[in-house]
Order: C-alpha cells, then structure tokens, then sequence
C-alpha cells in the first residue's frame, strides 16, 4: 500500500496488537463493542484479529482483508481523523470527493434496500469505512471492480500508484 508513495512508514502508527482472536473494545463514553476484528487509532496502534488477519490472507480474490482494512484507515489518519479523504498526491480533491461520495450514496441505498453489491455493506456505515472497504476490493477484487465501478478503480488506481490488475 505504500509503493511508490515519497514515504516508506506510516508517520502515527505506534505499534501493532494482535489478539488471537475477535476482541472488545471499549470507546471514550465506556461503550463497548464486541467483535471486533481489528482497528486503527489516529497516532496510535492497529489492532488485529490474527485468526482473521490469517483467514484474509489465505483467500486473496474475497475482497476482505482486516490487515489492508485497518492499514487503509492509517493511510485516511495522515491528515487528521478518518473521514475518507486521505492525503491526494496530485490535490484532485475535487475529482475524488465527485466519485467516492456517488459510490458511497449508491453504496448507502443499496445496503438500505438490501440489494447486491460487489462492495462490502460495511462500507455503507460512513465515508472512513467506505475508504477502508473499497481498498480491500481493489487490491484483491481488481477485475470486478474495474468492471462494476470504474471511475472508483481509476480514482484509487491514481491514489495508490499501482495497478493491481497487472499483478495478474
């Protein structure tokens, strides 16, 4: 995820935890939230699930990744909280917010009207998660996602300066 990039690390990342498992965590109003299979905290740790880190790297082409999730939301963190607008190389702020926020839209209503969709619902719950979701698809769902949504394809295709089609 950071090929070609002008950075080899991720500036807030701390450390990274894993637990053998799903975990709870609990938020800053003491909620806690079950399941939990990894996160990522601005200038802080990822927390993974290494069954499920495991499980996403033994299937490559499913597009669900937890590791390339919440390494995704610490790409989204460079510039302050998750909100899906992670640091653009060429300033295509414009470009970017037109495609992500239709797709994300159109990701909302058919999530809402339970109807198909080769991106992950999760990524319907708000524009950070939608960011880490449609990473996951293109990194390891090239193909179809090129097919199914291709201006979203191209906008990731420049952000991560890499064609994960070639790796084919």
């Amino acid at each position: 995820m950071l090929l070609n990039r002008k950075t080899n690390y991720y500036p807030h990342l701390s450390n990274i935890l894993i637990y053998p498992n799903a975990f709870t965590h609990s938020d800053h109003e003491g909620n806690q939230h079950h399941g939990r299979l990894g996160e990522s905290w601005h200038r802080g740790p990822i927390v993974l699930s290494w069954m499920h880190s495991q499980s996403g790297a033994k299937n490559d082409d499913d597009g669900n990744n937890v590791v390339m999730h919440e390494f995704a939301h610490q790409l989204d963190q460079e510039n302050g909280d998750s909100d899906g607008l992670p640091i653009l190389q060429n300033n295509n702020i414009k470009q970017w917010s037109s495609v992500l926020s239709k797709e994300f839209k159109t990701l909302k209503i058919k999530t809402k009207l339970r109807k198909k969709s080769l991106l992950d619902k999760y990524g319907a719950t708000n524009p950070a998660e939608f960011f880490a979701v449609i990473t996951e698809h293109f990194i390891e769902q090239p193909g179809q996602l090129l097919k199914k949504h291709p201006e979203l394809y191209l906008q990731l295709k420049k952000y991560y300066q890499i064609d994960p089609i070639d790796w084919s």
